[in-house]
Formats: C-alpha cells, sequence, structure tokens
C-alpha cells in the first residue's frame, strides 16, 4: 500500500468531521430515532445506540495515527469488520450497563451532577475494558491498536457523557417550565371558576325579592308577626347567598335548610296554595353538593306550578342515595314539563354549578312520567370530613 497522500489526510479529516456531527445529531435525538419503525423499546433503544456509538467511535478512526498502519496491515475488510464488532459489543455490554445505572431510581436520588459523572466515568471505564480488551485479542496484540483504542473510548465515552448530560439538563428545564406553565395554568382555571361561581352564588332571582318585599311591606299592616318571620327567613337566604367561608360547596343538611326557607316565604305568601313535604337520608347530611343547587330547583316549581296556575301546589324534595352516588328529587303537581324545555336563569345556574364542580359526574333528568320531577344524580360522593 502506497504512503498517504495529503489529500488522503485531508478526505480523512472531513470524514471524520462528518461521522462526528451525525453522530452528535443522532445522540442529541436519541429518543425519538426509529419510534415510528420499531415498536420494542429495548430493541428500539440499542439500534439508536448501535448508531450514534458506531458513528462517534468511526470519527475517531481517520484522524488517529495509527489508522493507516491498521490499515496496511489489516485492509478495508477488516477495519470495517472489526469496527462494526466493537460496536456491537460496545452498545449490548457498555450502553445496557450504563442505562441501568442511569434508570436505577436509588441512584436518581444522587444530586444531578454526582449522578452525570457517575454515568460520565461509568461509560468511559467500560469502553476501555470492552474497546482494549477487544483490540488485544482482535489485532494479534497490536500496541499501536490498543493506543488507539485507548483514546477512541475516552473520547466516545466522554462525547456521549457530556452530550448526554447536557440533555438531560435540558430536559429538566423543559419539565420545569413546562410545570409552571402547567402549574400557572391550572392557578388560573381555579380562578376563572372561582369568579364564575361567585357570580352564580350572588346572583339571586330579582322576581323573587321584589315580590317578597312586597309581600312583607303588605304583610308589615295586616300581620306584623308574619312580616317579621318573612323578613328572618329572606335575612338568612340571602345571608346562605353571600358566602362569607367563601366555600364552593355546602352540605346537602345546609342546602336542604336553605330550600325549605325558601319554602317557608312562598309559604307565608301563598299560604294554603303551598304544600311541600322533604325526606333526606340522615347520613347523607355531611355529604357536599354545590352551594345553591337545590333552591333552585324548587323555586322553578313554584314559579311554574303555583304562580302560573294559581291553583293548589304540593312540592315533595327527596334525598336519598343510590348505589355510590346520590339523587336529589324535586317533584310538583303543577303543569307537566313541555317537550322542548327552555331552562331559565336558575336550572341553568345548576348546570353550569355541576360543571364546573362535578364535570363528568352528574346527570339532570326533567320526567312527566310516573310524576313531574326534577332529579339531580350526583355519581361522585364528596364527604364533608371535618363536619362527621
Amino acid at each position: 500500500m502506497k504512503e498517504p497522500t495529503f489529500l488522503d489526510f485531508v478526505i480523512l479529516v472531513m470524514v471524520s468531521l462528518a461521522m462526528a456531527l451525525v453522530g452528535l445529531y443522532l445522540l442529541a435525538n436519541f429518543n425519538r430515532l426509529f419510534r415510528g419503525s420499531i415498536k420494542n423499546a429495548v430493541i428500539r433503544r440499542n439500534v439508536a445506540a448501535w448508531f450514534v456509538i458506531f458513528f462517534l467511535n468511526g470519527a475517531m478512526s481517520p484522524i488517529h495515527s495509527s489508522f493507516f498502519y491498521m490499515l496496511k496491515k489489516f485492509g478495508w475488510s477488516g477495519i470495517v469488520a472489526g469496527h462494526f464488532i466493537s460496536t456491537t459489543i460496545d452498545t449490548l455490554i457498555g450502553f445496557n450497563i450504563v442505562w441501568a445505572i442511569a434508570e436505577s431510581k436509588r441512584l436518581k436520588r444522587l444530586s444531578f451532577v454526582q449522578h452525570k459523572l457517575l454515568l460520565f466515568f461509568t461509560l468511559i471505564i467500560l469502553m476501555l475494558m470492552i474497546n482494549v480488551t477487544f483490540s488485544y485479542v482482535a489485532y494479534d496484540h497490536n500496541l499501536s491498536s490498543i493506543k488507539y483504542s485507548v483514546i477512541s473510548s475516552i473520547y466516545v465515552g466522554g462525547a456521549i457523557g457530556l452530550v448526554y448530560a447536557l440533555i438531560s439538563h435540558l430536559d429538566i428545564e423543559r419539565k420545569r417550565k413546562f410545570d409552571e406553565k402547567e402549574l400557572e395554568l391550572t392557578r388560573l382555571r381555579e380562578l376563572k371558576a372561582k369568579a364564575e361561581l361567585d357570580a352564580l352564588h350572588s346572583k339571586v332571582n330579582p322576581h323573587f325579592l321584589y315580590n317578597a318585599l312586597n309581600s312583607i311591606a303588605d304583610l308589615s299592616i295586616t300581620d306584623g308577626k308574619k312580616a317579621r318571620k318573612m323578613t328572618v327567613a329572606l335575612a338568612d337566604l340571602f345571608r346562605y347567598s353571600i358566602n362569607y367561608s367563601n366555600n364552593n360547596y355546602s352540605t346537602i343538611k345546609e342546602e336542604i335548610e336553605m330550600a325549605e326557607v325558601y319554602l317557608q316565604i312562598e309559604k307565608i305568601r301563598f299560604e294554603d296554595k303551598l304544600t311541600y313535604q322533604i325526606h333526606v337520608d340522615e347520613k347523607l347530611n355531611h355529604y357536599l353538593v354545590p352551594r345553591f343547587v337545590i333552591q333552585p330547583l324548587v323555586e322553578n316549581a313554584v314559579k311554574h306550578g303555583l304562580k302560573a296556575t294559581g291553583q293548589l301546589t304540593e312540592i315533595r324534595l327527596d334525598v336519598t342515595e343510590d348505589g355510590d352516588g346520590i339523587v336529589m328529587n324535586v317533584a310538583d303537581t303543577g303543569p307537566v314539563f313541555p317537550e322542548e324545555l327552555n331552562p331559565g336563569y336558575g336550572v341553568k345556574s345548576v348546570y353550569d354549578k355541576l360543571d364546573l364542580l362535578f364535570a363528568n359526574n352528574y346527570e339532570i333528568r326533567f320526567s312527566n312520567t310516573p310524576s313531574k320531577r326534577v332529579s339531580i344524580h350526583l355519581k361522585k360522593m364528596i364527604k364533608n370530613e371535618p363536619a362527621v
């Protein structure tokens, strides 16, 4: 074989640089390599590692001083075959041992720097052990090949270790920024939900307030005791709506009490034209529901029953347990629901509150048989632990 010329050296340097760039690119995109073509994660990881080591190790070969000596002694076929074999051994043994260390939960407890230094030196030591042993056996105890293996092992192990540390740092930074954005989005969603719920809680049917105050004004002349009783009941209802505790939930017991306060106010107004019954499973008293989720349904029954017809209206409120959920029924003897139901503000507010606090965990049904009623089925039960 003739002596290498300057042009040969230039070509080899260019090839070496190209292989180094390809190897570093593959290493930087390691987690995405062969994702669409190889389903098995272990095989995909090893194939990707093989190509990374192949190019990075290959980048060292052409520029080493002993390369032409090795080429002259073993030929291109020997060098390529040796490179393939050493890359495969490095991958199967070195890479998998380093990967096991990298994924060890116990070792991940180390600091970032300690963990990456451990991987860095483990990688270099393993590659030195594998490549030097391989070169010593494969190249007939040739000292030049052993020297080359030492240098290339340090180079490849160091390059992989440094790039891996850089990628890990970037991944941690990306995850930190992503977590910060997620936290901020969660906080904004909570603020939005709170604002929406506050708006829903703060709105009281103005017609109800207007009529109640007119009734109090009339009763103050004809029946002072009833006027006082109605005023106290109205104050209790509004105190509950103010929500001093700033809580989006109330216990079923509190909700039932406020629904009954509302019915008492209407009973004072309409006297014998309104009757009501309330039945609650006592063991459900301390479970949580959205604030003002029952009263609007009761108000709806009064509005479309008694107020619309002026006739005797009976209202029955039942709260029962159904499997792992809670069912709240409001039945009345007023006119049946039309086929195309157009819910008013009160019923819409119930939907809005349930969407915010029990998303995908509730059902509302309007039915006319066997009796006219509105049913809310909460599929998630939340116990008010401090009250138990």
